[in-house]
């Protein structure tokens, strides 16, 4: 009678076993938690498969192949509970980790199968009785330490951090610790029996994981889906039932918004807008969120749930911060890169100018000292030349200061050259011209002109010369101008506001200038500009 009933009530275990395994592989998410569950229970379903085969053994050997089957299942039934936590805590299971575990459950296993040889697992195993070995208990500290770890862990999930639902905590934990439990006391013979009552308490923990399953969502694939999908991106999101207690929070939430699950949405709905398509933000903690409200309404318009969704602004306020900096010292720089332009400018017209009516001046002044007929003429010359340099300078200057220039009179790189040698009277120039000029030098004009009206301004000032030779030669890829005059010249030559314009003019046009010059020895200037049918021309400004 006795074994019947013990087979009655096995039978009723591993069928309600088989139910909870059936019940995850159609209701669950196909995930390693799920795989690592159905695992543990598919051991505890060998253990009552074995006490059935027990019951029915009357052989050494029947017994010894009965405790065989359910010993797979005891050693692999920890490993299967610790990675089934590991995933279900969302803590990363390498699979080093993974390789390790399994191998200590099939090291035990081994030592089991070959017992009869070193007697380590059981150190006697017979029908009339048995008694272990020091194996046993090793490997019962491994199991034990493998469910009290994971225990831990699942208190730690549900109950410290809120990372899983309570209700799910308290079922696994029950369905865990009974069991557990009434093992450690059979095992430490507080409670002396002959049947094996651990199977048939685990048994009933899977009719509790089956309420987990239905009523609260364990191990469901939408449960366990849509929570790793909002843990997963970087917007916070928390939902609130009808009577406005927290039943989710992700953890971005919890990070942004500092809430827990004493959270109740009266603490958090002022700081949100009733338009959902109008965000409101705060601050906390140096930290900007933008939050939206969303509710979730049934068929007759009732709210059902309350939804806030709060996303990190914080790195757009940054980037709208740095690009009103950027824009700011782009600013800073073109107005620099203007003021610079604005004084070469300056430099460049005012010098020449101002050293042109110097010398029709100093030409003025020798023709008065010989007043007659011829003279007096001359000097009226000079006189209304000087007038016109000085006021082609000042408008030229106006110009450079309102940014504007006056290049109509630049028609091409020989007339604007030549223009400059004519206005040249007190010391004789010589413009020579080697090949032909085209359309592809149009380029250059301003650039030649310029550096041009900077060569003979500065030897007009400083080199105390009677005679400049310019040498302008127009080949298939170059243009090239030399400059000499028979002046002083010097032994070290210092660039100035002058010569360093000409040089930053002729490289803006990947150009190449020299400069030359000695003792009683004249300066020698030579520009190449290099002419690649019209590919410079954005130094033509």
């Amino acid at each position: 009678m006795t074994v019947t009933i013990l087979s009655i009530a096995y039978w009723l275990g591993l069928a309600a076993v088989g139910w909870c395994i059936c019940w995850l592989m159609l209701r669950s998410d196909h995930s390693l938690t799920t795989y690592f569950f159905i695992g543990n229970h598919t051991a505890l379903a060998l253990w009552l498969i074995s006490q059935l085969l027990i019951l029915q053994s009357i052989t050494d050997r029947q017994l010894w192949m009965s405790y065989s089957i359910g010993n797979l299942g005891v050693s692999f039934t920890g490993t299967f509970w610790l990675l089934f936590v590991f995933n279900y805590v969302d803590r990363q299971t390498p699979t080093s980790f993974v390789n390790i575990l399994t191998a200590i459950s099939l090291m035990f296993y081994i030592i089991i199968l070959t017992n009869p040889y070193h007697h380590l697992y059981y150190k006697v195993f017979t029908m009339d009785g048995i008694v272990y070995g020091p194996a046993f208990f090793i490997g019962q500290a491994y199991i034990y330490s493998a469910f009290v770890t994971g225990i831990y862990m699942v208190i730690r999930s549900c109950f410290s951090y809120g990372q899983r639902p309570k209700s799910q905590g308290v079922i696994i934990l029950i369905a865990t610790c009974i069991p557990l439990g009434i093992n450690l006391i059979s095992i430490s013979k507080l409670i002396k029996t002959k049947v094996a009552v651990t199977p048939l308490t685990f048994a009933l923990s899977g009719i509790l994981v089956l309420l987990a399953t239905y009523k609260y969502d364990f191990l469901n694939v939408n449960g366990v889906a849509f929570e790793d999908a909002f843990n997963s991106i970087a917007e916070g999101v928390i939902i609130f039932n009808r009577r406005g207690k927290a039943t989710y929070i992700s953890s971005a939430a919890r990070k942004l918004l500092g809430v827990d699950e004493n959270t109740m949405l009266s603490d958090v709905q002022h700081l949100t807008s009733d338009d959902a398509d109008k965000p409101a933000e705060i601050t906390i903690d140096g930290i900007t969120a933008s939050l939206r409200h969303y509710r979730c309404l049934d068929s007759k318009g009732a709210t059902l749930a309350h939804i806030i969704i709060a996303t990190d602004i914080t790195h757009y306020y940054e980037l709208l911060d740095r690009t009103a900096q950027l824009a700011s010292a782009e600013r800073s720089l073109a107005l620099e890169h203007e003021r610079n332009r604005i004084a070469q400018e300056v430099h460049d017209t005012a010098g020449h100018t101002l050293t042109m009516i110097t010398s029709l001046a100093r030409l003025s002044q020798a023709a008065a000292e010989k007043v007659d007929g011829e003279g007096l003429e001359s000097l009226k010359c000079y006189l209304k030349e000087t007038e016109s340099i000085s006021r082609s300078g000042i408008t030229q200057l106006r110009c450079s200061i309102n940014n504007l220039r006056d290049d109509s009179f630049l028609k091409s790189v020989t007339g604007a050259v030549r223009m400059i040698c004519d206005s040249v009277r007190d010391m004789e120039t010589e413009l020579c011209v080697q090949g032909t000029e085209d359309e592809r030098f149009s380029f250059c004009i301003r650039e030649v002109y310029d550096s041009t009206r900077e060569l003979i301004t500065n030897c007009m000032r400083y080199s105390s010369a009677d005679r400049i030779d310019i040498i302008l030669r127009f080949s298939e890829r170059n243009l090239e101008l030399f400059y000499f005059d028979n002046g002083k010249g010097c032994t070290k030559i210092k660039e100035g506001n002058g010569l360093r314009g000409i040089r930053e003019r002729t490289e803006r046009l990947k150009g190449s200038v020299s400069f030359v010059s000695g003792e009683d020895e004249g300066f020698r200037a030579t520009i190449k500009i290099p002419v690649n049918d019209g590919e410079n021309k954005e130094g033509n400004i």
